[in-house]
């Protein structure tokens, strides 16, 4: 859905709001390179120079991925700013999503699915498929914000529901062993990460895809924001590590802490490791 037109007023004419699109730009023209010397290399070119001018065209690609962040998050507000949750513009929506779905994903492992499911008025498992699961879930989570944040935090939380989703399949009797799998300490902080991951791409998505779709058409706008989600996913997953979650109770002041802290982490990450 374009929104760009619709973004908050003060942020438009930022310099760091057009470095960030002109750096979105920038991740646009060389995927379209890149396709083009993939599908049609140079015949004056050696599969050896063809191999650097694509290894070339990926470093461009990553650069300004990393640039886009940058200057996005430098136009709400900054990095603390965002991963603090302080702001509704940014930040709150993605802080308040991430805390309900630990605490969620917390009671399932300590009560385990059923029990969890039963404290809800839901007697049995039978009959349930994975599906009504994640809906149970779905609706515990709801972070009462409209707008665009809103919007990126139920993107993020959908990402993370069809992950759990194509674990789970749809046996019934297996629901159990398989969220007490999935839901480890450290299993809820890797899909944190994931989910800050998309919430920050959802916002990007929401910003530029409509500029992007004008200036360069529907495939290469497509192709860029299914290249910069792939990157974001790529980063976070590469950067698995950071303060250990075993001993984090998530329902309390120091899960929320730890929740802030490691949303900062990310957003560090996906910004080439620069403020």
């Amino acid at each position: 859905m374009g929104t760009s037109h619709r973004h908050t007023p003060t942020i438009h004419n930022q310099p760091n709001w057009g470095d960030a699109s002109s750096a979105m730009t920038g991740v646009a023209t060389a995927i379209d390179e890149s396709d083009k010397l993939e599908k049609n290399p140079p015949k004056t070119l050696k599969p050896s120079q063809i191999s650097k001018k694509q290894s070339s065209l990926d470093k461009r690609i990553r650069s300004n991925y990393h640039r886009v962040v940058r200057n996005w998050m430098r136009a709400v507000g900054g990095r603390s700013r965002v991963s603090s949750g302080t702001t509704k513009a940014v930040g709150y929506s993605g802080v308040i999503m991430a805390g309900g779905l630990a605490s969620v994903f917390q009671e399932i492992i300590s009560n385990g699915l059923d029990g969890w499911l039963k404290s809800r008025g839901i007697e049995s498992l039978e009959g349930k498929k994975c599906q009504d699961i994640l809906d149970i879930i779905r609706q515990y989570l709801d972070t009462g914000v409209a707008g665009l944040d809103n919007t990126a935090a139920n993107e993020a939380l959908e990402h993370i529901l069809d992950i759990l989703g194509s674990k789970m399949g749809d046996d019934a009797t297996a629901y159990d062993g398989v969220m007490n799998e999935i839901l480890s300490a450290e299993g809820i902080k890797d899909l944190l990460d994931e989910f800050f991951g998309i919430y920050i791409f959802s916002h990007l998505s929401q910003n530029f895809k409509e500029k992007l779709e004008y200036d360069k058409g529907t495939e290469t706008m497509c192709h860029t924001m299914e290249e910069i989600k792939d990157l974001i996913v790529d980063d976070i997953r590469i950067a698995r590590s950071g303060r250990s979650a075993r001993s984090i109770d998530w329902s309390t002041p120091d899960g929320e802490a730890f929740i802030k802290e490691e949303f900062d982490r990310i957003l560090y990450i996906l910004s080439g490791n620069e403020d």
